[in-house]
């Protein structure tokens, strides 16, 4: 559905036609379509995509979504950024977002203003870290819940500090068991199987960015998240929403992918995707999910016969909590 289609206002919340509108337009100043690079002298400006964020978040509420959901860290945008100090990474940091700024107050605002639930990736600054935050927001403007990525992938730990595992929740709403995810944590069966143990009826997948599926950007093209998205669903019984900056997707319970819009489509024509459940016909747990066969007796199981010849460590410094000084980034660069 396009924004131009809009026209009607968002009037009351129907269970049994139950609307996420999924954000795939890039933020502001970020290149397009992904993964481009060229960024023509300009920089993430994150007061300008907080403003340009709640126009597509009010528009998602005209055209009848109950719930938004924004790629990961949409605020202000993700990054890739070169070795050493360079003039875009300390101006990222400038862009990040603080919980109870002025921006921050601006989009729970915006969802209180528009009754829609809220859920968005965000650069997120606390004191000399930045984390990629994750935000689930209820239609009245109270916070359910602000997590971090468990453990950035790749090269963004070398500028992002990690989250902590006991933000791996699943909340109940008045629509159902909602929990959220990010990228690659969904490759991750540490932080999978605690969020599908807690019975979700819907997922957010949120990812960064995502090409058309003929681009090659290897490990990130568009077929791995999708297909990570897809096992997610399946797995859990779940219905899972991904939104992305480019391709975005959603997939229902069975792993069937129900609808999608590919990245070679206007991103300002279309800068939304749209899709509706029945949520009436959830039952109170979500009695898909084998809870034989993926249980934490099943986990206990496994560490319990896991074979004696494989190593349960991997090395020294597996698994190891790391908190990114955003002071030494800016002398130094991404810390690697």
């Amino acid at each position: 559905m396009s924004l131009s289609s809009a026209l009607a206002t968002k009037g009351q919340t129907d269970p049994g036609n139950f609307t996420l509108a999924l954000i795939r337009a890039p933020p502001v100043n970020v290149p397009y379509p992904p993964p481009s690079s060229d960024w023509f002298g300009q920089m993430h400006d994150i007061n300008e995509t907080v403003d340009f964020g709640i126009k597509l978040i009010q528009r998602a509420a005209i055209s009848g979504a109950d719930f938004v959901a924004f790629p990961e860290l949409w605020f202000p945008g993700y990054i890739d950024a070169d070795p050493g100090p360079t003039e875009l990474l300390d101006n990222y940091f400038e862009q990040t977002i603080t919980v109870n700024d002025t921006n921050w107050n601006k989009l729970v605002s915006a969802a209180r203003k528009h009754s829609v639930w809220l859920e968005f990736g965000f650069a997120q600054h606390i004191k000399d870290n930045v984390y990629m935050g994750q935000a689930l927001i209820d239609s009245k403007g109270n916070v359910i819940q602000i997590r971090q990525k468990l453990r950035p992938s790749g090269a963004e730990r070398n500028i992002f500090s990690d989250g902590t595992i006991d933000q791996l929740q699943v909340h109940k709403t008045p629509f159902g068991r909602l929990g959220m995810l990010e990228c690659w944590e969904h490759m991750h069966p540490t932080m999978t199987f605690a969020v599908h143990a807690q019975y979700e009826h819907i997922h957010i997948a949120a990812f960064p960015w995502a090409p058309d599926l003929d681009v090659d950007t290897g490990s990130t093209r568009s077929d791995v998240s999708l297909a990570a998205a897809r096992l997610y669903a399946v797995v859990g019984g779940v219905h899972v929403f991904m939104p992305a900056v480019g391709t975005a997707a959603v997939f229902a319970p069975n792993g069937t992918l129900v609808t999608s819009i590919q990245a070679s489509e206007d991103p300002y024509e279309t800068p939304i995707l749209y899709h509706s459940i029945d949520t009436a016909s959830f039952t109170s747990d979500n009695q898909t999910y084998d809870t034989t066969e993926y249980s934490w007796g099943a986990l206990q199981q496994l560490n319990k016969e896991y074979p004696a010849y494989i190593p349960k460590v991997a090395n020294n410094t597996f698994i190891k909590h790391r908190q990114n000084s955003i002071a030494e980034m800016r002398k130094v660069g991404p810390i690697v």
